[in-house]
């Protein structure tokens, strides 16, 4: 593990709110393409399986979690991981945007399937390639981790179900 690189508080500051804002504009870009789905005809319609969450489970996690995720990707930037680490956490970061625009967006729960599997290896990556840097980002990063395999098991059992 490296040590961390020295950095002013200016710019530690600014280097928390650009990962901080890249995480919130993924999120909001989500939750365009998820706003309104849940009461959509489409939607209502699929079947799900039986241990599917309340819709109000949703909006906690994710909250939950994108906090962690912009808070991973800045320790292990930090820590001295620069582009080893940055890039990961990109791709699992569009990756993660790409699949609420496929699932909700444009309502084929296949591709989901098929891109949340990618979603999962992207997260995984950039776990490994964290720890190497920042042991700490690594352990925020578990429970995105976590999350991101149950609703591919969601996704699945809506693709089986439909």
């Amino acid at each position: 593990m490296q040590s961390t690189i020295a950095r002013t508080p200016a710019r530690n500051i600014a280097s928390a709110a650009v990962f901080g804002l890249a995480t919130a504009g993924a999120a909001w870009l989500a939750s365009l393409a998820t706003s309104g789905v849940s009461d959509s005809e489409w939607f209502r319609d699929l079947e799900k399986p039986v241990f599917y969450p309340p819709d109000a489970t949703f909006s906690i996690v994710w909250t939950i979690l994108y906090i962690g995720v912009a808070v991973a990707g800045w320790l292990a930037w930090r820590s001295g991981g620069g582009a080893t680490t940055t890039i990961p956490w990109v791709i699992q970061l569009v990756l993660n945007l790409f699949w609420s625009v496929l699932f909700f967006g444009l309502q084929e729960p296949v591709w989901a399937l098929a891109e949340i599997v990618l979603l999962a290896l992207a997260v995984t990556w950039a776990a490994v390639v964290f720890w190497r840097y920042n042991r700490w980002a690594t352990y925020i990063f578990l429970p995105y981790l976590a999350w991101i395999v149950f609703a591919a098991l969601l996704n699945a059992s809506i693709v089986a179900l439909n």
